[in-house]
């Protein structure tokens, strides 16, 4: 994991850019959470099954590393996002969305994407190539 301080840093940053671009606060949000979602899920799921609060004290086990596996892969994203997207095509195609929040709900999802892909890009560029170590 890059650490925490820089993937807020990051989102924030993807935040304020998305927000002088589109002028949608609704956007800056999705690519600040999906910034963030990934660590989120690791240890928010690690801590409510290790009973803890405190994530400093989670325990790397079985399950923390199948869910790190899981939410650091990008075939399981781009699953979610596939499935995702046939959920709100189905739901268009049947008139419980009309074409205007359609629009919404997949730029939105682009935006929560992008975090995610960028999530993933910090964490293998800090974990595989060390770039504060000598």
């Amino acid at each position: 994991m890059a650490g925490a301080l820089v993937h807020i840093g990051v989102g924030v940053l993807l935040a304020l850019i998305v927000h002088f671009i589109h002028f949608k606060f609704e956007y800056s949000i999705a690519i600040f959470i999906g910034g963030l979602l990934p660590d989120v899920i690791k240890f928010g799921f690690t801590a409510i099954k290790q009973i803890t609060l405190n994530i400093f004290k989670i325990q790397q086990d079985s399950f923390y590393m199948m869910l790190s596996d899981v939410t650091s892969s990008y075939t399981v994203w781009f699953t979610l996002g596939f499935f995702v997207f046939t959920t709100t095509v189905f739901l268009f195609h049947y008139h419980y969305i009309k074409k205007k929040g359609m629009e919404e709900y997949d730029k939105l999802y682009i935006f929560l994407l992008i975090g995610i892909i960028v999530h993933l890009i910090l964490d293998t560029l800090i974990i595989e190539t060390n770039p504060w170590l000598f």
